[in-house]
Protein backbone atom coordinates (compact mmCIF):
# COMPACT_ATOMS: atom_id res chain seq x y z
CA UNK A 1 0.00 0.00 0.00
CA UNK A 2 2.72 2.77 0.75
CA UNK A 3 4.12 1.84 -2.57
CA UNK A 4 1.29 2.47 -4.21
CA UNK A 5 0.82 5.94 -2.32
CA UNK A 6 4.13 6.78 -3.37
CA UNK A 7 3.85 5.58 -7.20
CA UNK A 8 0.79 8.18 -6.57
CA UNK A 9 2.52 10.92 -5.54
CA UNK A 10 4.66 10.83 -8.04
CA UNK A 11 2.49 10.64 -11.06
CA UNK A 12 0.49 13.24 -9.41
CA UNK A 13 3.47 15.58 -9.05
CA UNK A 14 5.60 14.84 -11.50
CA UNK A 15 2.95 14.34 -14.29
CA UNK A 16 3.44 16.45 -17.42
CA UNK A 17 -0.34 17.45 -16.79
CA UNK A 18 -0.44 17.96 -13.06
CA UNK A 19 0.88 21.26 -13.85
CA UNK A 20 -1.45 23.97 -15.56
CA UNK A 21 0.09 24.75 -18.46
CA UNK A 22 -1.85 27.93 -19.08
CA UNK A 23 -2.28 30.94 -16.79
CA UNK A 24 -2.99 34.56 -16.42
CA UNK A 25 -0.99 37.03 -17.58
CA UNK A 26 -1.07 41.07 -17.96
CA UNK A 27 -0.11 42.77 -21.37
CA UNK A 28 -1.14 45.81 -23.30
CA UNK A 29 -3.67 45.70 -26.07
CA UNK A 30 -4.86 48.87 -27.63
CA UNK A 31 -3.05 50.90 -25.53
CA UNK A 32 -4.68 49.43 -22.29
CA UNK A 33 -3.41 46.79 -19.96
CA UNK A 34 -5.42 43.65 -19.51
CA UNK A 35 -5.51 40.31 -17.86
CA UNK A 36 -5.54 37.21 -20.41
CA UNK A 37 -4.49 33.66 -20.90
CA UNK A 38 -0.94 32.50 -21.53
CA UNK A 39 0.73 29.70 -21.73
CA UNK A 40 4.78 28.45 -23.02
CA UNK A 41 5.43 26.43 -25.71
CA UNK A 42 8.90 24.82 -26.11
CA UNK A 43 9.84 26.34 -29.83
CA UNK A 44 10.73 29.28 -31.58
CA UNK A 45 8.09 32.63 -31.73
CA UNK A 46 8.16 32.19 -35.27
CA UNK A 47 7.50 28.40 -35.12
CA UNK A 48 4.83 28.41 -32.96
CA UNK A 49 3.11 31.68 -34.35
CA UNK A 50 2.77 29.71 -37.56
CA UNK A 51 1.44 26.29 -35.88
CA UNK A 52 -1.29 28.40 -34.46
CA UNK A 53 -2.50 29.82 -37.96
CA UNK A 54 -2.28 26.26 -39.78
CA UNK A 55 -4.58 25.07 -36.71
CA UNK A 56 -7.30 27.88 -36.84
CA UNK A 57 -6.77 27.81 -41.15
CA UNK A 58 -8.00 23.89 -40.59
CA UNK A 59 -10.62 25.47 -38.19
CA UNK A 60 -11.47 27.87 -41.64
CA UNK A 61 -9.88 30.60 -39.92
CA UNK A 62 -7.11 33.14 -41.32
CA UNK A 63 -5.97 36.08 -39.09
CA UNK A 64 -5.67 39.47 -39.53
CA UNK A 65 -2.09 41.01 -38.49
CA UNK A 66 -1.76 44.23 -36.82
CA UNK A 67 0.61 45.31 -34.05
CA UNK A 68 2.22 41.47 -33.10
CA UNK A 69 -1.41 40.57 -32.57
CA UNK A 70 -3.29 37.35 -34.70
CA UNK A 71 -6.76 38.77 -34.47
CA UNK A 72 -9.51 35.47 -35.80
CA UNK A 73 -12.78 37.45 -36.61
CA UNK A 74 -16.51 36.26 -35.91
CA UNK A 75 -15.21 32.74 -34.92
CA UNK A 76 -17.50 29.95 -33.98
CA UNK A 77 -16.39 26.79 -32.94
CA UNK A 78 -16.98 25.31 -29.98
CA UNK A 79 -13.04 24.25 -28.82
CA UNK A 80 -12.44 27.99 -28.78
CA UNK A 81 -15.75 29.08 -26.87
CA UNK A 82 -19.35 28.30 -26.77
CA UNK A 83 -20.15 32.10 -28.07
CA UNK A 84 -19.45 34.11 -31.39
CA UNK A 85 -16.18 35.20 -30.90
CA UNK A 86 -12.99 37.19 -31.58
CA UNK A 87 -10.00 35.43 -30.89
CA UNK A 88 -7.14 37.76 -29.85
CA UNK A 89 -3.58 35.80 -30.23
CA UNK A 90 0.16 36.84 -29.24
CA UNK A 91 3.32 35.28 -29.64
CA UNK A 92 6.65 36.65 -28.14
CA UNK A 93 10.05 35.49 -27.50
CA UNK A 94 9.88 34.51 -23.85
CA UNK A 95 13.66 36.40 -23.63
CA UNK A 96 16.79 37.02 -25.07
CA UNK A 97 18.28 33.89 -23.16
CA UNK A 98 15.75 31.53 -23.24
CA UNK A 99 15.13 32.12 -27.63
CA UNK A 100 13.99 28.66 -27.60
CA UNK A 101 10.44 29.24 -25.68
CA UNK A 102 7.59 31.56 -26.67
CA UNK A 103 5.07 32.97 -24.50
CA UNK A 104 1.40 33.13 -26.02
CA UNK A 105 -1.22 35.55 -24.84
CA UNK A 106 -4.73 35.03 -25.91
CA UNK A 107 -8.16 36.52 -25.29
CA UNK A 108 -11.74 36.35 -26.73
CA UNK A 109 -14.17 38.85 -26.85
CA UNK A 110 -17.69 39.49 -28.92
CA UNK A 111 -17.56 39.95 -32.25
CA UNK A 112 -15.71 44.06 -32.92
CA UNK A 113 -16.15 44.45 -29.46
CA UNK A 114 -12.59 43.52 -27.88
CA UNK A 115 -13.17 45.29 -24.56
CA UNK A 116 -16.45 42.78 -24.05
CA UNK A 117 -15.00 39.40 -23.10
CA UNK A 118 -16.43 35.74 -23.94
CA UNK A 119 -15.59 32.94 -21.41
CA UNK A 120 -13.33 30.55 -23.19
CA UNK A 121 -13.94 26.93 -24.00
CA UNK A 122 -13.34 24.35 -21.18
CA UNK A 123 -10.40 22.74 -23.74
CA UNK A 124 -8.78 26.43 -24.30
CA UNK A 125 -7.59 26.15 -20.67
CA UNK A 126 -6.29 23.13 -19.68
CA UNK A 127 -2.74 21.07 -20.80
CA UNK A 128 -4.18 18.72 -22.98
CA UNK A 129 -6.63 21.07 -24.90
CA UNK A 130 -5.07 24.23 -26.75
CA UNK A 131 -1.68 24.25 -25.32
CA UNK A 132 -1.34 20.03 -26.67
CA UNK A 133 -2.39 20.92 -29.83
CA UNK A 134 -0.47 23.83 -30.16
CA UNK A 135 2.73 22.34 -28.80
CA UNK A 136 2.16 18.88 -31.07
CA UNK A 137 1.63 20.65 -34.25
CA UNK A 138 4.92 23.55 -33.51
CA UNK A 139 7.07 20.34 -33.14
CA UNK A 140 5.18 19.17 -36.01
CA UNK A 141 5.84 22.29 -38.33
CA UNK A 142 9.50 23.06 -37.02
CA UNK A 143 10.09 19.30 -38.47
CA UNK A 144 8.97 19.80 -41.48
CA UNK A 145 10.94 23.30 -41.75
CA UNK A 146 13.69 21.61 -40.50
CA UNK A 147 13.08 18.37 -43.34
CA UNK A 148 12.91 21.53 -46.02
CA UNK A 149 16.26 23.01 -45.19
CA UNK A 150 17.46 19.79 -44.94
CA UNK A 151 16.61 18.86 -47.99
CA UNK A 152 18.18 22.23 -49.24
CA UNK A 153 21.28 21.57 -47.69
CA UNK A 154 21.46 18.42 -49.46
CA UNK A 155 20.97 19.57 -52.31
CA UNK A 156 23.14 22.10 -52.29
CA UNK A 157 25.78 19.54 -51.13
CA UNK A 158 25.04 17.21 -54.41
CA UNK A 159 25.56 20.30 -56.39
CA UNK A 160 29.15 21.11 -55.19
CA UNK A 161 29.68 17.45 -55.63
CA UNK A 162 28.72 17.29 -59.13
CA UNK A 163 30.77 20.39 -59.65
CA UNK A 164 33.24 18.95 -58.33
CA UNK A 165 33.31 15.48 -60.40
CA UNK A 166 32.92 18.30 -63.38
CA UNK A 167 35.71 19.96 -62.58
CA UNK A 168 37.65 16.67 -62.34
CA UNK A 169 36.55 15.84 -65.85
CA UNK A 170 37.93 19.04 -67.08
CA UNK A 171 41.06 19.03 -65.32
CA UNK A 172 42.07 16.07 -66.74
CA UNK A 173 41.13 16.64 -70.11
CA UNK A 174 43.49 19.95 -69.61
CA UNK A 175 45.79 17.36 -68.44
CA UNK A 176 45.34 14.67 -70.95
CA UNK A 177 45.81 17.83 -73.32
CA UNK A 178 49.17 19.21 -71.67
CA UNK A 179 51.02 16.25 -71.79
CA UNK A 180 50.11 15.95 -75.77
CA UNK A 181 51.44 19.00 -76.45
CA UNK A 182 54.59 17.84 -74.08
CA UNK A 183 54.83 14.79 -76.02
CA UNK A 184 54.90 17.10 -79.13
CA UNK A 185 57.45 19.43 -77.23
CA UNK A 186 59.89 16.97 -76.36
CA UNK A 187 59.59 15.57 -80.54
CA UNK A 188 60.13 19.09 -81.47
CA UNK A 189 62.81 19.37 -79.26
CA UNK A 190 65.07 16.37 -81.10
CA UNK A 191 63.93 17.66 -84.76
CA UNK A 192 65.19 21.05 -84.05
CA UNK A 193 68.05 20.11 -82.13
CA UNK A 194 69.24 18.52 -85.35
CA UNK A 195 68.20 20.74 -87.54
CA UNK A 196 70.85 23.56 -85.09
CA UNK A 197 73.52 20.78 -85.60
CA UNK A 198 72.77 20.70 -89.01
CA UNK A 199 73.29 25.04 -88.88
CA UNK A 200 76.30 24.67 -86.93
CA UNK A 201 78.11 22.87 -89.68
CA UNK A 202 77.34 24.78 -92.24
CA UNK A 203 78.54 27.49 -90.60
CA UNK A 204 81.92 25.77 -89.66
CA UNK A 205 82.49 24.90 -93.48
CA UNK A 206 81.84 28.44 -95.05
CA UNK A 207 84.34 29.72 -91.89
CA UNK A 208 86.74 27.18 -93.30
CA UNK A 209 86.59 28.80 -96.98
CA UNK A 210 86.80 32.19 -95.50
CA UNK A 211 90.44 30.93 -94.02
CA UNK A 212 91.33 28.95 -97.36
Amino acid sequence: MRVFFLLLFAFLFHSPFSIAQVSEGEIEFSGIKRTVKKMEINNESDIVEQAIKNKMAKMGYKPKESKGWLTFKDVDNAEISDERCDLYIKVDRKSRKEKDVSVVHFFTSKPNEHATPVPLAGTMLTSDGFYAQVSSQSVAYKLEQDILAQEEATKKAEKKYDDLVKEQASLEKKIKGLQEDLESNKQKQQTQSQDVENQRKMLEQLKAKRNS
